[in-house]
């Protein structure tokens, strides 16, 4: 499945007979994250797509020696992420320990040369996706992280405060108002000396 979405629609539908041999071509953006759960998803952020790729990479494509994909060495845990990571879309499911069917399922697509060397073993067949999970409920697919719900469509929010205010004292009303209290009993005594 894919997502297209047009990127600079430039047309005059009330001309169109006229304009046949001018029309422009309509370029489209390809989506590359796609939830495989039917929910929310976005590219995210492209450095740490490269980085999280990169990362996964290394083991596979980067060692001394290149294998291709069984069942066995398709998963990677990233720790920049803290998230598991498998090759393709044809095991992912098989694996009962850190596979929750609990959680939401993002695919990412890879293009043409990321994908260049990555085969299955079996029947060398070429592998398209990269497939990871999102907590549901709270996090959707944002290219090859997850990003928390409360924050689609905003790119500059401003920092929820804490539910309970030990969570964060040094932002927290209470912080200052310690530190003031400190100050006084501090001066105070001084005074009294």
């Amino acid at each position: 499945m894919a997502v297209f979405v047009p990127v600079n629609p430039q047309r005059n539908w009330e001309n169109q007979e006229e304009k046949e041999e001018e029309d422009r071509p309509i370029n489209y953006f390809f989506q590359r994250t796609r939830s495989l759960n039917g929910g929310y998803a976005t590219d995210g952020d492209p450095k740490i797509n490269d980085e999280v790729y990169r990362i996964f990479m290394l083991t596979i494509l980067d060692g001394f020696n290149i294998f291709k994909i069984k069942m066995y060495n398709d998963r990677s845990f990233i720790y920049l992420t803290r998230r598991d990571y498998w090759l393709g879309d044809r095991y992912y499911y098989l694996d009962n320990y850190y596979y929750l069917p609990t959680r939401d399922t993002c695919a990412y697509r890879m293009n043409e040369t990321e994908r260049q060397h990555l085969f299955y073993e079996e029947d060398n067949m070429p592998i398209f996706d990269i497939i990871y999970q999102c907590q549901r409920y709270q996090e959707y697919c944002c290219g090859l992280n997850c990003c928390k719900i409360d924050q689609i469509g905003r790119h500059d929010a401003p920092r929820k405060p804490p539910k309970y205010p030990w969570q964060d004292p040094w932002h927290h009303n209470s912080a200052s108002l310690t530190d003031i209290l400190s100050v006084i009993i501090v001066s105070l005594f001084c005074y009294f000396l």
